[in-house]
C-alpha cells in the first residue's frame, strides 16, 4: 500500500510578535499554563480578538498586518490507536453469498486488522486491542438447561411466558395457540415459582416461529423482516435494534434475533408453530456469563505499542479469540475510554483515539442506549486532554433499515468524528474495513499537528489559517472544544497536557475534510491576536 502524505505534513510557523510590541518578552510556562482556550478578546499586542462574522482575511486589518518572522516546518503527531473490538456470537455469521461454512465476519475483520498492523504505513503507530463482551471463566459456551450454567443461571432458554388461543382469520380449528412474554418483558426464570400470576408458566424456549401477518394491523409498513424459508410466505416479525424501538409495542423487548418479541410465537419442545412454518431456533447462553463492569475492559488484551513485535502480539491474540456471547456496547466503551485516556495523560507528545468496532446494537449491561453511550465519548472528546472515538459498523442492509445508521452517526459525532464508517456484509468485508481502518489513520494524522515551543508561547497570539488549491485563505476561530466547532465544522482547539498547558493544535471535523483529501494546507500563525469565535 503507497504510503499517503498527510496535508499537514508541513506547516508554516511564523514565530515573532506584532510589530507593535516587538520588543514583547516571551511569557514563561508559569504565565501560560493556566491560560483560556478563549482567551479575553482585546485589541491590544498579544490579547484575543473576537472579530465575529468578518470577511475572510479582513482580520489582518484589525490585528495588525506587520507580524513578520521566519518560518519552520513541524512534524506530524505520533499516533495511538486503541481498538475495541466485537467479537459477539454474531461475528461467527457467514457472510452473503457464502455457502454454509463458508466465510463469516469474524474471518474478513480479523484479516483486515492483521493486513494493518503488519502494514509498513502503521510502523509508527502505537496499537492496542481489547475485546467486547469479557465471559465470565468456566461459563459454557451456550446452554440447553438451567444446570448448565450454575451460578450464572438460568439459561437464556427459559422464560416466564404466557399462552395466548387466537382465532384462526381462515376460521380453522382449533384456534391457534402462541406463547408470549409477560408485560415486563423477557424474565428467565428456573420454574413457575419465578414467574407472576397464574397465567405465567417458565417454560423451555426451543425457538421463535415467524408470525401470520394479521397480528400487525397496527404497525407501520416497512417495519418487518420475512423470516419464512419461503420468500413468498406470509410470515413476518416487527425489526428492532435497540428496545426503544419497541417501545409502541406495550409490554415488548427486542430479542437477540432484533424482533420485539412480545408479538414472538414462541415454539417449545412440545409446542410446535402456530400457523405452520417453521421453529427458527434461538442461540441460548446463562445470562450471567457477560461482565458489565467497565473495568473488566479498561485493561488491554495487547497494550498499546509501536514496537516491532507488537503487529505478532495482536496476531497471536486475534487467532486465539473465539467470538461468543451479546454487545454490551456501553461498559466497553467505556473501559476502552478509561485506557484511552490514561495513556494519552502519561504520553502528552503523542494523539490517542478510539476505535469501537461493532457488528450490532447494544443487548446488554448498562448503559445500553445510545444516547447514554454516546455521552461517554463525548465527555472524552471535550475533556481538557481530549481522545476520540470513532466508530466502524459492520452491518447488513437490514440492519442499517430506519434509523440505524443514523443511530452509529450519533456515536462518531459524540466522538468528534463527524460520522461512522459502515462496511456492508454484502460487500468486500476485507477490503472494505481495511479502507476504514486506513481513513481512521489518515484523518487522525491529517488534523492533530504538535505546538513546538508551547512552554514559551503567549496563547492569546495564536492563530491557523488554511489556503485552498485557488490560493484563497481563510481564517480557522479558535473554540473551547470540539462542541464549539459549529455547523461548519471550520476552527481548531487545543489539547492540553496533564498541567492544562496546550502542547498540540486539533482542527474541527469540517477543515479536517479538506486538509484530509489534499485540497488544502494550513499554516500556523504565532504572534497576532486570536481569532475566536
Amino acid at each position: 500500500m503507497k504510503k499517503s502524505t498527510s496535508a499537514l505534513a508541513w506547516i508554516a510557523l511564523l514565530v515573532v510578535g506584532c510589530s507593535s510590541d516587538s520588543g514583547k518578552t516571551a511569557p514563561t510556562p508559569a504565565d501560560t499554563a493556566g491560560a483560556s482556550d478563549v482567551p479575553t478578546p482585546g485589541t491590544a499586542p498579544g490579547e484575543s480578538m473576537d472579530f465575529g462574522d468578518l470577511e475572510p482575511g479582513s482580520e489582518d486589518e484589525l490585528a495588525g498586518e506587520s507580524c513578520l518572522g521566519e518560518t519552520r516546518a513541524t512534524e506530524q503527531i505520533g499516533l495511538d490507536l486503541f481498538i475495541m473490538l466485537d467479537t459477539s456470537g454474531s461475528m461467527l455469521d457467514v457472510l452473503p453469498g457464502q455457502a454454509a461454512g463458508g466465510a463469516t465476519k469474524w474471518d474478513s475483520v480479523r484479516g483486515a486488522l492483521e493486513e494493518f498492523v503488519q502494514s509498513p504505513d502503521t510502523a509508527d503507530i502505537g496499537i492496542g486491542l481489547q475485546y467486547f463482551p469479557q465471559i465470565e471463566a468456566d461459563v459454557p459456551f451456550s446452554c440447553e438447561t438451567n444446570d448448565q450454567c450454575g451460578a450464572f443461571g438460568p439459561c437464556s432458554n427459559s422464560l416466564c411466558v404466557i399462552a395466548v388461543s387466537q382465532d384462526d382469520p381462515n376460521d380453522q380449528n382449533p384456534p391457534l395457540t402462541f406463547l408470549r412474554i409477560t408485560d415486563d418483558g423477557p424474565r428467565p426464570c428456573v420454574d413457575s415459582g419465578d414467574c407472576n400470576g397464574p397465567n405465567e408458566t417458565c417454560q423451555t424456549i426451543a425457538g421463535e416461529c415467524v408470525i401470520p401477518p394479521f397480528l400487525f394491523a397496527d404497525v407501520p409498513n416497512g417495519s418487518f423482516l420475512n423470516m419464512n424459508p419461503d420468500p413468498n410466505g406470509p410470515l413476518q416479525s416487527p425489526v428492532c435494534s435497540q428496545q426503544s424501538d419497541c417501545a409502541g409495542l406495550p409490554g415488548t423487548s427486542c430479542d437477540q434475533l432484533g424482533i420485539c418479541e412480545d408479538l414472538a410465537n414462541f415454539c417449545t419442545p412440545n409446542l410446535a408453530c402456530a400457523g405452520g412454518g417453521g421453529c427458527f431456533e434461538l442461540p441460548s447462553t446463562c445470562v450471567s456469563q457477560t461482565k458489565c463492569d467497565a473495568g473488566d475492559y479498561s485493561t488491554p488484551a495487547v497494550a498499546i505499542s509501536a514496537a516491532p513485535d507488537r503487529s505478532t502480539a495482536i496476531i497471536t491474540s486475534l487467532t486465539n479469540q473465539a467470538p461468543n456471547g451479546l454487545t454490551p456496547t456501553g461498559p466497553a466503551l467505556e473501559g476502552a475510554l478509561t485506557q484511552a485516556r490514561a495513556w494519552a495523560q502519561e504520553h502528552p507528545d503523542r494523539q490517542v483515539v478510539t476505535l469501537l468496532v461493532t457488528d450490532g446494537f447494544p443487548t446488554e449491561c448498562a448503559p445500553i442506549e445510545i444516547p447514554d453511550i454516546a455521552a461517554l465519548a463525548q465527555s472524552a472528546a471535550t475533556a481538557p486532554r481530549p481522545v476520540r472515538t470513532f466508530v466502524v459498523g459492520v452491518f447488513s442492509d437490514i440492519d442499517l433499515q430506519g434509523d440505524g445508521q443514523a443511530r452509529l452517526n450519533a456515536l462518531a459525532r459524540a466522538g468528534d468524528t463527524e460520522r461512522a464508517l459502515i462496511v456492508n456484509t454484502a460487500g468486500d468485508v476485507t477490503r472494505d474495513f481495511l479502507a476504514a481502518l486506513d481513513a481512521v489513520r489518515t484523518t487522525s494524522l491529517s488534523c492533530d499537528f504538535a505546538l513546538e515551543g508551547s512552554g514559551v508561547l503567549d496563547f492569546g497570539s495564536v492563530n491557523l489559517r488554511v489556503t485552498d488549491a485557488s490560493g484563497t485563505q481563510t481564517p480557522l476561530f479558535n473554540v473551547d472544544n470540539f462542541v464549539g466547532c459549529g455547523a461548519d465544522g471550520n476552527g481548531w482547539y487545543y489539547v492540553r497536557d496533564a498541567g492544562g498547558t496546550p502542547t498540540q493544535i486539533r482542527v474541527c471535523p469540517g477543515a479536517c475534510e479538506e486538509l484530509q483529501s489534499g485540497a488544502a494546507t494550513a499554516e500556523l500563525q504565532i504572534g497576532c491576536a486570536t481569532l475566536i469565535r
